[in-house]
């Protein structure tokens, strides 16, 4: 079988530490029943520059290195950006049009040009040829200036127009940012698609290269940049334009990008592992852990098929651990712990080199059922998301049904940089664009309860630092956690008079007070309590629940009252907010099971029968509910006789 004969070819005036990493690169290309040879043209001022050339064709028979003997035109640049003069970028065109004719005239199949300043991923170049395309470059992305946001090496059409025109007419500002955007996002996705322009990492076939494709200057165009005058003389042959976006180049465009080669090379094998499974990026699981063998051990074997990393930040383990995260191929970190989990975490973070970082507490599993919508979640990632959003089950009873649960920013893309704040209850500061999974994490705590927390809080306290807005509300909590209801009263009041903060955090701030003042037989103030968090939003059903309680629990009772709001509460359509905190119960069989008792208590049986199987409906397993199914089963049976046996028969006298 006749192998494709390639040429790669490149016009070389490189720093050495770049041209290092490019020839690397292209020495570790997947080339399988290829036939490669290199042709460089060797414009190098820098002797060790053409010291690792000449390195590189000792160890590679079929390289060409054709010295370049015009010395016009020195190619400058520095750590912003890089300049081209005209006499620079006309010299370059004369170079590759000469790798063009050398290709041409030894018959290759296709023609791999590319810049001295990429490295490509080893399956470009065969993934490029199974594209079957005249002419397809692999996609790149470079920060043209330091503080300018990545832009791609194509473009849709003249000079570097990134969206459609329309033909005829004018397209308002806002239409043209649309379309910008769109095709952005698009290139972010993995896949085959047709631009205008190209350049820089170029596959070219013999039908392209026979048909008269080249960089030299078109005398009556006025677009600057030879690949220009490439891409516009292409299309007047009639060849398409195509880029592949199924393994990004990295570009070297600033010797501070070196420090990202490795990273990058890193991810090879996941890379590749992501686009046979149908994926768009690679993922990493970042943990802090501190004792937590046996939480390990749980929790690792449900995900760690789904991640192509997983990375262990330990804080101080005197137990396996380390060994355990070890079996399951994970990469350790120590870090001294300094009553800081955000600080943890951050670390953990730095750590990640995949696309995108999912985080997990020790103690947290994904369930079976959650295991499939979760590898769902990650096949539909693409570069254009920013975090996914997923149930955290807080709260499970004994039959598995969630009780209590919210929604983490869980997902979120490295390249992002987000940071978490805060030394106790920390949080991830995720903004962009955020999508909603309903892959779920549930909290499988086996350890019993310490104030680990709360002593964090209170070394704060003594060293009299600042407490931030958050801090106020989440010291409040461990102070009710902890039993100390005056002092968490003090400290939510403090968080509430701020009227700041996270609106779920004000309402949950208000539910938790009510619930101190009850532990403090403060009944009134209670009552204000929950009535506070219709302040904020919407009458919530935990909230109503509340209320109805206050009502039932009165000597005497105050059913009528306490009716009202427990059918407010069955009545209310769940929170809009995706991050909205939810007690499960009093949005699904609670607030029936409560009209239940009230309606007996009222002597209504059939209302009450109505609601406890209303209850029954979301917990078929509910012992109270089925003891209540057959108390009213036996009372209408019962109800049922007892009219029977009154029913007095009038005789009938004729």
């Amino acid at each position: 079988m006749d192998q494709t004969k390639i040429l790669i070819g490149s016009p070389i005036c490189q720093k050495p530490a770049i041209l290092k990493e490019f020839l690397d690169s292209l020495d570790e290309l997947r080339t399988e029943n290829l036939h490669i040879e290199y042709y460089f043209v060797d414009d190098n001022e820098d002797q060790a520059a053409k010291d690792l050339l000449h390195e590189f064709s000792q160890q590679h028979e079929q390289t060409h290195v054709m010295p370049y003997e015009i010395t016009t035109g020195r190619y400058v640049r520095n750590d912003k950006t890089h300049y081209w003069p005209d006499e620079l970028v006309w010299k370059v065109a004369g170079m590759k049009d000469g790798i063009i004719e050398y290709a041409k005239s030894h018959e290759f199949d296709y023609l791999f040009l590319i810049d001295s300043d990429l490295v490509v991923h080893p399956d470009t170049l065969e993934h490029l040829i199974s594209a079957e395309k005249d002419i397809v470059s692999t996609i790149f992305w470079t920060k043209w200036q330091p503080d300018s946001p990545e832009m791609p090496q194509v473009w849709v059409s003249d000079h570097y127009t990134l969206y459609e025109m329309r033909e005829g007419g004018k397209l308002e500002d806002e239409e043209i940012r649309k379309r910008t955007s769109e095709f952005l996002h698009k290139l972010r996705v993995p896949g085959l698609y047709e631009v205008g322009g190209l350049g820089a990492c170029t596959l070219i076939s013999r039908n392209a290269l026979s048909a008269g494709v080249g960089f030299k200057k078109i005398p009556n165009l006025s677009l600057w940049g030879e690949d220009r005058h490439f891409c516009v003389r292409s299309a007047a042959l009639g060849l398409t334009l195509y880029v592949d976006t199924h393994y990004p180049a990295y570009h070297i465009y600033r010797e501070t990008d070196l420090d990202g080669v490795q990273a990058y090379k890193q991810r090879y094998p996941h890379h590749s592992r992501a686009i046979r499974e149908g994926r768009s990026v690679t993922v990493s699981l970042c943990m802090i852990a501190k004792n937590e063998e046996d939480a390990l051990q749980r929790g690792l074997p449900n995900i760690k098929d789904l991640m192509d990393e997983i990375i262990i930040v330990d804080t101080g383990s005197t137990d396996r651990t380390k060994e355990v995260a070890a079996e399951f191929g994970a990469k350790i970190y120590d870090f001294p712990w300094i009553d800081d989990f955000a600080a943890a975490r951050n670390h953990a973070f730095s750590k990640a080199t995949m696309d995108y970082i999912m985080w997990l507490d020790a103690d947290d599993i994904i369930l079976e059922e959650d295991q499939k919508l979760l590898r769902q979640t990650i096949r539909a990632l693409n570069p254009t998301i920013d975090s996914v959003t997923m149930p955290y089950n807080i709260g499970v009873n004994p039959n598995g049904k969630v009780t209590f649960s919210l929604r983490r920013n869980r997902i979120v893309k490295r390249e992002r940089n987000y940071q978490w704040y805060g030394a106790v209850h920390e949080y991830l500061n995720v903004y962009g664009n955020v999508i909603h999974s309903e892959a779920a994490v549930t909290h499988h705590k086996e350890k019993e309860y310490t104030d680990r927390n709360l002593q964090i809080y209170r070394r704060h306290q003594a060293a009299g630092k600042e407490f931030s807005i958050r801090d106020l509300y989440y010291f409040g909590n461990e102070l009710r956690d902890n039993l100390f209801f005056e002092e968490a009263v003090e400290y939510y009041e403090k968080y509430l008079a701020t009227g700041l903060g996270w609106v779920e955090d004000q309402i949950a701030a208000c539910l938790k007070l009510s619930a101190c003042y009850i532990r403090m037989y403060e009944r009134e103030k209670a009552f204000e309590s929950l009535f506070r968090t219709m302040i904020y939003d919407k009458p919530r059903a935990e909230a109503c629940c509340r209320i109805g309680n206050i009502f039932y629990d009165q000597q005497p009772k105050q059913l009528e009252q306490a009716i009202f709001w427990y059918e407010l509460a069955a009545s209310l359509p769940k929170p809009t907010s995706a991050l909205a905190f939810m007690e499960q119960n009093a949005w699904t069989w609670l607030p029936h099971l409560n009209l239940c008792l009230c309606y007996d208590k009222l002597g209504q049986y059939d209302k009450a029968n109505d609601h406890n199987n209303q209850a029954l409906a979301y917990e078929p397993d509910h012992p109270s509910m089925l003891l209540n199914k057959k108390y009213y089963e036996e009372k209408f049976a019962a109800l049922k006789k007892e009219q029977q046996e009154s029913t007095v028969r009038i005789p009938i006298y004729e």
